[in-house]
């Protein structure tokens, strides 16, 4: 069966390169794919942008937004003051991501104990949606230290 199989693989490979235009057409299109897709395919996410619902207004939840605003990723666009609100920021597009911050962070934070943040997105772009959130857990991270 090895034997067969080795001399069908080489009658092909002759009859591949035989013909000089099959030659092109073997290489040329994975070549100009690797190059294209590697200049087209970018999963750097820069510049998004966040809503703010800030329920609590204690001085933490100003640290967090102040982290948040700080960071290179996120770019604060827009400020929600009710649920209807921060809904209607995401479902038009406006923001990529929301931050919720719940009532009485601040002060469960200054008890050392875990405030609680909640992080929205627009799920559209999968992708981009767990990107962001890797940005979005390693600035909360930079803040709990």
């Amino acid at each position: 069966m090895w034997p067969r199989l080795r001399e069908i693989v080489r009658k092909e490979f002759r009859q591949a390169f035989r013909e000089p235009r099959m030659r092109v057409f073997l290489f040329l299109p994975p070549l100009l794919q690797t190059i294209l897709f590697g200049y087209a395919v970018n999963l750097d996410v820069e510049h998004v942008r966040l809503g703010w619902m800030d329920m609590d207004g204690g001085p933490a939840a100003r640290e967090l937004f102040y982290a948040f605003e700080s960071s290179h990723e996120f770019e604060v666009v827009a400020h929600a003051r009710d649920e209807r609100e921060a809904q209607a920021l995401l479902d038009r597009g406006d923001v990529q991501a929301l931050v919720r911050v719940a009532p009485r962070f601040s002060r469960e934070v200054a008890a050392h104990r875990q405030g609680q943040v909640q992080l929205l997105l627009d799920g559209t772009n999968s992708n981009t949606a767990a990107i962001i959130l890797s940005h979005a857990t390693g600035v909360v991270a930079g803040f709990k230290a």
